[in-house]
């Protein structure tokens, strides 16, 4: 079996995660990297960067992993698609592969433009007090300047009637209490046996949350993105709603998971178009 190396520090847990399932189903099936290029048709140097945490896998590389693991695809694709949001994180903020001696230089490189940045603001405030006080000058310029920050302060825009949180606000809270649930939408959709699993997202509170129904007391279903995960087991009435997490970006990164009391598994799959919840098809 591969000897694995430390995952690198700065790795976001969605991928650290992702990157641990697919060593731990390398390992439960006996491979090695080049067996596991062999079956799968992807060069054994892609699987290293993979298997390292240094390059995202495609989602058909994933599945051809699975397939030849003998293990369900459904699962650990799904963890790939949250793994694969957050290289995208990562490429937006212009950081490169985790563990890579630039990751540290280009941080370094950010952290001194931000304090040459401030440098430049204090000299420019310091300038503008200089003229100021200067005879004949007006004063009519920083009461305008004040007023336009307050303004701005307060421009923010406020949550809709019966709202009760937006983003980070709504971590761990229930969306039926916060409000965020009457005008959700189902993101992604998919089955734990015959049980069904649906995330649903509120672009009003941008959050999401998972919804497990039909399935026996004490079954599961968790939700995840960027990041944070939250969990929620079925009662006598066979349904679940999960405390939402932040979505900040796209809808489509949350991620939702369920295992029943009778041991079956799956995982919403991401829809092509968002279904308002209530609508045909939409579940209830």
């Amino acid at each position: 079996m591969p000897r694995w190396r430390a995952l690198p520090e700065e790795l976001e847990p969605e991928i650290r995660e992702f990157v641990r399932q697919l060593r731990g189903v390398v390992d439960r099936g006996g491979l090695s990297v080049s067996d596991v290029a062999e079956r799968t048709g992807t060069p054994r140097a892609d699987w290293v960067r993979y298997l390292d945490g240094r390059q995202p896998p495609p989602r058909a590389a994933v599945a051809a992993l699975a397939r030849a693991a003998g293990v369900s695809a459904a699962h650990l694709t799904a963890m790939g698609d949250g793994a694969a949001a957050a290289w995208a994180h990562r490429a937006e903020r212009g950081d490169g592969p985790p563990g890579t001696p630039g990751d540290g230089a280009r941080s370094g490189r950010r952290r001194r433009a931000v304090l040459a940045a401030g440098a430049g603001g204090a000299l420019l405030l310091v300038a503008a007090a200089v003229l100021l006080a200067r005879p004949g000058s007006s004063d009519a310029a920083p009461r305008t300047s004040a007023s336009a920050r307050s303004a701005g302060r307060s421009a923010r825009p406020a949550p809709p009637p019966g709202v009760r949180c937006t983003a980070d606000g709504c971590m761990g809270r229930d969306p039926e209490t916060a409000g965020c649930a009457a005008k959700a939408v189902t993101t992604a959709r998919g089955t734990a046996g015959d049980v069904l699993i649906e995330v649903r997202y509120s672009a009003d509170c941008r959050a999401a949350w998972a919804w497990m129904v039909g399935a026996d007391p004490g079954s599961q279903v968790s939700v995840s993105a960027h990041g944070h995960s939250a969990r929620a087991t079925t009662g006598r009435g066979g349904g679940a709603t999960t405390p939402m997490v932040t979505v900040p970006g796209t809808p489509g990164t949350a991620t939702a998971c369920g295992t029943t009391a009778r041991g079956a598994q799956g995982c919403a799959q991401p829809l092509a178009t968002p279904v308002p919840v209530g609508s045909p098809g939409a579940g209830a």
